[in-house]
């Protein structure tokens, strides 16, 4: 912080704040148009929790076909880690619990934004989920991710889904700390001035606001 100029602090922290704030509604945004397309494709049912879907699916060569129990995740985040057999477990015993099955199931994690931005190929982003040993979770359920989901689901690549997405929501999400950011930043500027925390060279004093924040005068501030 006492590297930057004061005028600029405002632009770093509060833009970046709200870009990540406007990520996680455009996650939850495309977490629920993958729903609604799925409801558009198939004959389904919502399952018991939120994000749940079931689907009952053609197959090319099996009558009746296939059932899907399916959980609709905004991003990988949702459900990483030691996350991942937990949310397979729930999903399987779902399907186990159902005394009407009368055809073969299969149980997905569905992700609706990429991975760290990357968007995978159709052929790459469905596979089985494997521990730290490379064993699988379950045989019986596989991970879906946008790379494959979106086209199976629609006929297009998730980058047309997502483009199309973005018109929508665009309108919805303005970025006030950019549109506003001269005026924050003037105001911002001043009250650190006043609060005698900048040096002569304009920038944060490291000490006087290390000292601020730390006292009992700072924290009502």
């Amino acid at each position: 912080m006492s590297l930057c100029e004061a005028d600029r602090l405002f632009e770093l922290d509060a833009v970046s704040h709200e870009m990540q704030r406007h990520r996680m509604t455009i996650g939850v945004f495309y977490q629920y148009l993958l729903l609604e397309l799925m409801r558009q494709r198939w004959p389904v049912f919502d399952g018991s929790r939120e994000g749940d879907i079931i689907a009952d699916i053609e197959t090319p060569t099996f009558e009746p076909g296939l059932r899907l129990y399916i959980s609709v995740k905004k991003s990988a985040d949702t459900v990483g880690g030691q996350d991942v057999p937990g949310v397979i477990r729930r999903i399987e015993s779902v399907a186990k619990e159902e005394k009407n099955l009368t055809r073969p199931y299969l149980c997905v994690i569905c992700i609706a934004t990429p991975s760290g931005g990357k968007l995978l190929s159709y052929s790459e982003d469905r596979h089985v989920k494997c521990n730290a040993s490379g064993s699988a979770y379950s045989l019986n359920c596989e991970h879906w991710g946008p790379g494959f989901v979106f086209p199976y689901v629609t006929g297009r690549n998730a980058k047309e889904i997502y483009m199309e997405g973005i018109k929508r929501i665009s309108g919805h999400l303005p970025f006030l700390s950019l549109k506003h950011r001269k005026e924050c930043s003037a105001l911002l500027k001043r009250r650190l001035a006043e609060l005698d925390l900048l040096a002569q060279d304009g920038r944060v004093a490291p000490e006087k606001f290390l000292h601020f924040c730390c006292s009992e005068h700072g924290k009502g501030r």
